[in-house]
């Protein structure tokens, strides 16, 4: 069984995979902090080494040089600097372009991103490369969003006033970066055919304790845009990967709804995210993806009670499939490597249930 027929095996339920299907997801800055200590040269060896069952592709950016030593913008033309933190650095957004703004005209001047800034056939050689694998688009650019992207044009602070009280400010920025989207994932799949297996859709629905959007807002703003998109990928065979953190019990009726095969990070220390009621309630409609506990156990516990972690999870979420093993959030650049490394080496010790 190759990485993306155990993948698959998992999404179709099957009953005779040879280990839990592994997902990795980091910060660049723990990615680089572990190849150092581990001697590799490049991500491919670290997902290589640890058995990953995943591969990413994105078609190369063109555009104008975004980076330089202590900022950068992406795209949507939102500013970063890098920050130290003790002996750590990051990357944190701190220019919202959008921000206190709330006249129609303004969208109008905007410089918005188009699909001219990438190179789409990039993505033939990628995919050449990983077919052995199950392909997934990228984090960032090739993950439509809609939330996340609008939180950092406009401020964290103000995105909810902005959304209740200037709702056609709000709706004009949604079809803006729907469209955008659309045309983005057009030609990504003009390319590459039915060679993606999963497209990734990412948006942060969730608090520690309930949603962040009432439902009369995923329904008039984010479910027609996600339809859009979804249908897409759909015509060329790639399943829905859909990512949002926190606490979104109450949404997975409607990720199941439009069509989500997989729902990512599983933060399950939120609340009405525990293993055994999702596993209960909604394992036969969707698949999970995520659950180990990034923030308590991978970043503050021993190797020891990682391998309990894990074997406690997997007891739960994997007996049956639809469940890949991963952390619950990226992995930050103070987790312990030698935890990390036990997370990936007990999923691969541990063994299905034999069936009766």
């Amino acid at each position: 069984m190759n990485h993306k027929e155990r993948v698959m095996a998992a999404l179709n339920r099957d009953p005779n995979l040879d280990r839990v299907p592994l997902f990795y997801w980091d910060v660049p800055e723990f990615g680089e902090k572990m190849m150092s200590h581990l001697g590799l040269k490049t991500r491919d060896e670290l997902l290589e080494y640890l058995d990953v069952d995943f591969r990413w592709v994105e078609p190369k950016y063109i555009g104008p040089k975004l980076i330089s030593s202590s900022t950068k913008k992406d795209i949507w033309g939102v500013g970063y600097s890098r920050i130290k933190h003790g002996e750590y650095e990051f990357w944190e957004a701190d220019q919202f372009p959008l921000a206190g703004i709330t006249d129609l005209a303004a969208l109008e001047k905007y410089p918005w991103p188009t699909t001219d800034l990438f190179d789409f056939k990039s993505l033939d050689a990628q995919l050449k490369k990983y077919r052995q694998y199950a392909i997934m688009t990228a984090p960032g650019y090739s993950s439509p969003g809609l939330f996340r992207i609008i939180q950092r044009l406009i401020g964290r602070e103000t995105f909810l006033d902005v959304m209740v009280y200037h709702p056609k400010f709000f709706n004009e920025i949604v079809h803006r970066i729907t469209a955008f989207y659309v045309d983005f994932v057009e030609k990504m799949f003009e390319v590459a055919g039915k060679r993606i297996d999963f497209l990734r859709i990412a948006d942060d629905f969730g608090s520690h304790e309930g949603l962040m959007i009432s439902h009369e807002h995923w329904e008039t703003l984010c479910r027609p845009a996600f339809e859009q998109i979804v249908a897409i990928a759909r015509k060329h065979g790639a399943h829905f990967y859909m990512h949002s953190c926190g606490s979104v019990r109450k949404l997975i009726p409607e990720f199941i709804a439009i069509g989500a095969d997989v729902l990512d990070p599983i933060q399950t220390r939120m609340t009405g995210m525990s293993p055994e009621g999702l596993k209960k309630d909604f394992g036969h409609y969707i698949c999970f993806s995520g659950a180990l506990d990034e923030e308590l156990l991978l970043r503050q516990g021993t190797p020891h009670e990682v391998r309990q972690g894990v074997n406690e999870l997997l007891e739960t979420m994997a007996p049956g499939g639809g469940f890949i093993l991963g952390p619950s959030h990226k992995l930050k650049v103070e987790t312990p490597i030698e935890n990390v490394i036990e997370m990936y080496k007990a999923a691969h010790e541990w063994k299905y249930p034999i069936p009766v």
